[in-house]
């Protein structure tokens, strides 16, 4: 009997243009979108597992000449915002599936987007929130899908793992739970596929 569904939250519950927002943030504060664009390029482990905090994030690019004086911070929100969309039709079935189950997240992403992530308050949508940049474990590593396990108090073949990337949903597999790879917009699909694993929805 399944007791919890995991989200991913890039690709399945937002879609982000952060070339955009790499751009346009590099163009406010004064920096090459070049620059921005290749220190998330080269930094990603780093980013991901949060070994690079905010603080150091903001301390970086003023020392690659971000101009002084400019709430970093403010700007990098407020590009977020505007090249980023919310799968509310998703959010809407989640609603829905916490009448009945467990929910969660478990998403690998860098400090920066967890900003953009808590400014839209995604996370109240969810019972539990597993984020690589705070555990210093990033999917597809095993330890990492135990975490939400645990969180749900759950057993692997009591979950559904929800990602956009296969290596994802492998991984989730490969730990025993069950797995279903999304295309975003595609809701009707993810229905389907919640069904067919035994999810009820009402």
């Amino acid at each position: 009997m399944i007791k919890t569904i995991i989200f991913d939250i890039g690709g399945v519950i937002t879609r982000t243009n952060f070339e955009a927002i790499y751009s346009n943030f590099a163009k406010r504060v004064g920096l090459s979108p070049e620059f921005v664009t290749n220190y998330y390029k080269t930094k990603t482990g780093d980013l991901v597992l949060g070994k690079i905090t905010l603080d150091q994030f903001w301390k970086d690019m003023r020392d690659a000449g971000a101009k002084r004086g400019l709430n970093l911070q403010a700007i990098w929100i407020e590009e977020g915002v505007k090249n980023r969309e919310i799968n509310s039709e998703l959010l809407r079935i989640i609603k829905k599936l916490r009448e009945n189950y467990s929910v969660g997240v478990l998403t690998n992403l860098f400090p920066s987007r967890l900003l953009l992530d808590e400014k839209m308050n995604l996370y109240s949508h969810f019972d539990y929130a597993i984020l690589s940049c705070k555990e210093h474990l990033r999917k597809p590593d095993p330890a990492f899908y135990q975490l939400s396990l645990k969180a749900a108090s759950a057993k692997p073949e009591e979950a559904i793992f929800v990602d956009d990337k296969e290596k994802c949903t492998v991984g989730a597999e490969q730990v025993g739970m069950k797995s279903i790879l999304y295309v975003y917009p595609d809701t009707a699909k993810l229905l389907e596929d919640l069904e067919r694993l035994g999810v009820v929805i009402e």
